[in-house]
């Protein structure tokens, strides 16, 4: 992937994963909460760790950092240049700024709706999971009372046949 195809793909990203993106190391795979303490130290902000975890999973999602390995996450080599662009973007012409006003308002909402189908997709993979857990507490009751049904079922049984042999 060029630089440019990534600077492009990172202009559509939230302004969080804008700011954790130069964070993510090229060498080595860190995890969220390691790419969250970087991104401390070095803006003195606070950004908490499931806003990082969701912005490195849509950075992934979009193809422009990779999960080698589970909850690790590492970007491919590209210029410093590219880089220090991303994480502070030089303003351009005031024309040119007028005209991609809009075009952030929109990036801006399709960032707040991207954040509510994960946060929707969470939710409803809660609530599947509560759902499974239930549906193996039945399963383990019915089989606890199928078994209590076949001991019943072998002393009516041998009542029947003591009853018979009278």
């Amino acid at each position: 992937m060029s630089e440019s195809r990534v600077v492009q793909l990172l202009a559509g990203q939230s302004s969080t994963a804008r700011k954790v993106f130069p964070h993510v190391p090229i060498q080595e795979s860190w995890s969220a909460h390691d790419i969250q303490i970087a991104a401390l130290a070095a803006n003195a902000t606070s950004v908490a760790v499931h806003a990082v975890r969701r912005a490195l999973n849509e950075m992934k999602d979009a193809g422009i950092i990779r999960e080698p390995t589970g909850g690790k996450f590492q970007r491919d080599a590209y210029s410093q240049k590219t880089v220090k662009e991303i994480a502070m973007p030089v303003p351009a012409k005031e024309t040119v700024v007028a005209i991609k006003k809009p075009e952030v308002q929109a990036l801006d909402a399709l960032a707040s709706l991207s954040a509510e189908v994960v946060a929707l997709s969470d939710d409803i993979s809660a609530r599947m999971k509560r759902l499974a857990g239930r549906i193996e507490e039945v399963a383990l009751s019915v089989e606890v009372e199928r078994e209590g049904n076949a001991e019943a079922l072998g002393k009516l049984k041998q009542l029947q046949s003591l009853l018979k042999s009278l």
